[in-house]
């Protein structure tokens, strides 16, 4: 079974993540997919060096990603092209990892892929189950400030840039509340994984 684990932008993916391998649960996590593809000399690397200016990118190659993330967040256009050369890159290497693990294990049942953006890129038939990780828009908020740095004009862009939450939790198969402790997050992700092992 394919998980699809997703949620807004600081609603505690990388936590249920964390929780989910600690389980023994393999993750795939496309925000470290997409920090690969995109690395110096990768096709997509090549497409954005072609499609974006200069300033998008450090003297030695890498991407700037604040100067990038300032264009594509104030242009959709721009947006779109950054999704339409990282997306099928970012699929593809999913798809890649979930064929090597199956071939290294066949008694894994369970496969979690992290994607952050499932609804937003019509993902949704990739996966057997998504699972919507979710907390109140003034703690999203709030961790952006304070663990990301962002500023209070950054952190809104960010999150109205995402589907709302409400329309995402109306759109899973499972929820997990993370306006909590971490403790409590973690017992939702136990029982939820008691259930879909017995399923």
């Amino acid at each position: 079974m394919i998980i699809g684990l997703t949620g807004g932008i600081a609603s505690g993916k990388s936590l249920v993540a964390d929780l989910f391998r600690a389980a023994g649960v393999p993750v795939i996590d496309t925000d470290e997919i997409a920090r690969q593809v995109v690395a110096p000399g990768q096709p997509a690397w090549h497409k954005l060096r072609t499609a974006f200016p200069p300033d998008c990118f450090l003297p030695d190659g890498q991407l700037a990603r604040s100067a990038l993330a300032s264009l594509v967040f104030a242009d959709e256009s721009s947006r779109l092209l950054l999704e339409s050369i990282t997306h099928p890159a970012i699929f593809a290497e999913v798809d890649r990892q979930l064929q090597a693990l199956r071939q290294a294990d066949s008694s894994v049942r369970l496969i979690v892929v992290v994607v952050p953006l499932l609804f937003e890129v019509g993902a949704e038939a990739r996966f057997d189950q998504i699972v919507v990780v979710f907390a109140r828009e003034e703690q999203m908020r709030e961790r952006l400030v304070q663990q990301r740095g962002y500023t209070a004009a950054d952190a809104e862009a960010r999150i109205a840039a995402q589907l709302p939450i409400a329309e995402k939790m109306c759109r899973a198969d499972y929820l997990l509340d993370n306006t909590g402790t971490p403790e409590q997050t973690r017992i939702q992700v136990a029982q939820l994984l008691d259930h879909l092992r017995e399923g």
